[in-house]
């Protein structure tokens, strides 16, 4: 990683233990799964879109992309996308609200915050240029195809954000001649009712569209917890041999009240409680994408897209109320050729992207008038040395301006991130890789807002991992194993005590360096009609190598984390779900020096029923079933307790 002015880049350590560990598992693996392995040269081929920003065939890249089925997802009972990503290896969550919907924020390779992970909607950045984390409740869990989750840094591929990882939810879109759609209902706890609709057509002359909507009320488990939800979603796609062109509008009203954080002591007395009862947020969300691509040869196509998204809300912080608006536009043109060559695919992707982000606000406490623009080129090669061995090679050159229109104050900076990783397909059955990769996040337009008194903008956060890992794959199971090592220097993070520039306690701040290392197992095997298994395993050592908290863990990252899942059906028609989630021990947040005890480890089971016959499915769920008392965000100044035992169920009639 370099930039204009010099960013210091952490030591890495060697990690002999998980060397050791990633050779004990790649051992034991074929034996634990050989049972289950008839067909040795059966391999599983998916088509997916984060390898290389575009959609391809199965490519041999130096990395772990995990996709997970509309049916996987079906068979879940999941009703929210934050249901399914809670029992998915290498993330946890932060919930700050308790229903599941908008204040989440997902954490991986030990990255918390709201801007470490990158999530995307078709490519389509869900991110935003404030604290506020991506908006997840936007994608209704019906209408997803699959999700992609790449683990690890992806900075030259995606840019600005993608530190942790990506998640990537890919939509369904009808073929030609397939006509689709479902009406579903659902009711629950805390008189939770969601209603939706979506209809799917493809006809013979390469039109198709989408069409989606939903509304959703809850009081949800707190006092002063109530949300409303409201979208619509159509999609117009017109698909040739020559290429395509699509049209996409979403509109979502959300309107939200906030019970806010409990001290210790008042949870213990009543866990429903809110010291905010009058404190609300509320939003209205236009967004507007145009794209297309066309097959310039046999061997290279160009393709773009233009999206525009426009928010606009208030929110009460008692005792003031703050509006804001907030505006993103991008263009992220590429191009993208493909080649046949005698040791296998030759895959190269060229790209150009623009975001533009504006954000307001009249807050009281530290009102926002800010502009940013990011400009990025970027290019990665999938070059096939070997019949068995293919490199990856890639670089993005970023430009960032920053204007601060309330403190008359300009910024311009600018980096480069590369990657470099092998992937060496052994057999049928074993793949093995490695890589190097670089990863970077500016600080949003919110975050140079609230600074210390001292500083007008915060320096880039960047960093540098190394990963190496394996995949066994057979008939009816699957096993994956990942070691990584991650230096962070200049993290973003936001420190209640720091004074700010607005001449009271709270700032966004650079931290010192930090160093991340971990192993992650992903296994899930089918041991007969009837029953299947899924595990995962995820070690995090997430600690700060330099400055005043030199040697201490970084807080509210668990060590130990793992989610096992059963599907069992008895007969064909009806399928069991039950999935534990653990999550181990770890500090509050906020106990950057490590003095306080830990939060206790927690296991969470939750158990879900689903019944088809012919058009008509039922289902249920039951979260929470040993009814744990928790929270979705602990810290040294108050909590957010999570709902106890609670209930749903949902008909679907699908045509």
């Amino acid at each position: 990683m370099s930039r204009q002015s010099t960013v210091k880049l952490a030591t890495v350590k060697p990690a002999a233990f998980v060397i050791s560990a990633l050779s004990a598992a790649i051992i034991s693996a074929p034996a634990a799964f050989a049972a289950t392995q008839k067909n040795d040269e059966k391999k599983l081929e998916t088509v997916y879109v984060s390898a290389t920003r575009s959609e391809t065939a199965q490519l041999p890249v130096a990395t772990q992309i995990k996709v997970i089925s509309a049916e996987e997802i079906r068979l879940s009972g999941a009703k929210l996308l934050t249901d399914v990503l809670r029992t998915q290896a290498g993330i946890q969550l932060s919930d700050m609200d308790g229903s599941g919907m908008r204040n989440v924020s997902v954490s991986m390779r030990g990255l918390s915050g709201a801007n470490n992970v990158l999530v995307l909607v078709d490519g389509r950045k869900l991110n935003n240029p404030s604290q506020e984390g991506p908006a997840l409740n936007a994608i209704a869990i019906r209408d997803i195809e699959r999700i992609e989750i790449v683990q690890g840094s992806a900075g030259v591929l995606y840019g600005d954000q993608a530190v942790g990882g990506v998640i990537n939810v890919i939509t369904r879109r009808a073929s030609e001649g397939e006509t689709s759609g479902s009406v579903v209902a659902r009711g629950g706890s805390d008189n939770l009712e969601d209603y939706g609709v979506n209809l799917s057509q493809g006809f013979a002359n390469g039109l198709s569209y989408n069409i989606s909507g939903q509304k959703r009320n809850a009081d949800n488990y707190r006092d002063n917890n109530q949300s409303a939800y409201e979208s619509a979603l159509l999609n117009v796609r017109y698909e040739r041999e020559q290429g395509f062109v699509f049209v996409e509008g979403q509109q979502i009203k959300d309107d939200l009240r906030t019970p806010g954080s409990l001290r210790d002591d008042q949870v213990l007395i009543d866990r429903r409680h809110t010291n905010s009862p009058n404190d609300y947020s509320d939003k209205e969300a236009d967004t507007w994408r145009v794209g297309g691509g066309v097959n310039l040869s046999s061997n290279w196509s160009l393709q773009t897209e233009y999206s525009d998204r426009n928010e606009e809300g208030e929110y009460m912080y008692s005792p003031n109320a703050t509006q804001y608006s907030m505006r993103v536009k991008s263009l992220t043109p590429r191009v993208v050729g493909e080649y046949a060559l005698a040791n296998g695919p030759l895959v190269a992707t060229v790209g150009y992207d623009d975001i533009d982000s504006d954000y307001e606000s009249n807050s009281t406490w530290s009102p926002v008038a800010s502009n940013q623009q990011q400009r990025s080129i970027y290019a990665q090669l999938l070059y096939p040395l070997m019949p068995k061995l293919t490199a990856t090679i890639g670089a993005r050159y970023s430009e960032v301006e920053d204007e601060n229109q309330r403190l008359l104050e300009q910024q311009e900076d600018d980096l480069t991130a590369s990657e470099f990783g092998l992937s060496y397909q052994a057999n049928n059955q074993w793949r093995v890789f490695g890589r190097y990769a670089e990863s970077f996040r500016f600080a949003n337009p919110d975050d140079n807002n609230l600074v210390p008194a001292d500083v007008i903008f915060l320096n880039p956060q960047t960093g540098e991992s190394f990963e190496l890992g394996a995949q066994w794959q057979g008939d009816k199971a699957q096993v994956s194993y990942t070691l990584y090592h991650m230096a962070l220097n200049d993290q973003i993070v936001y420190d209640p005590f720091v004074p700010n520039n607005q001449f009271y306690n709270g700032a966004n701040i650079n931290l010192p360096d930090s160093e991340r290392q971990g192993l992650m197992l992903d296994a899930d095997t089918r041991l007969s009609e009837e029953l299947a298994l899924r595990f995962n395993y995820t070690f995090t050592d997430a600690e700060v190598v330099d400055g005043t908290y030199d040697g201490k863990k970084v807080p509210f990252i668990a060590e130990n984390s793992a989610s096992a899942t059963i599907l069992f059906t008895p007969v064909t028609p009806l399928t069991f779900s039950l999935e534990s989630i653990y999550t181990g021990s770890r500090y509050k947040s906020g106990d950057e020096n490590n003095t306080s005890p830990t939060l206790a480890p927690l296991t969470v089971f939750n158990l879900a029923g689903v019944y088809t016959y012919r058009q008509l499915e039922i289902s249920g769920r039951i979260n929470n079933i040993t009814n744990e008392l928790y929270a979705g965000y602990h810290s040294t100044w108050g909590q957010y307790p999570q709902p106890e035992r609670n209930y749903e169920a949902s008909i679907t009639y699908r045509f």
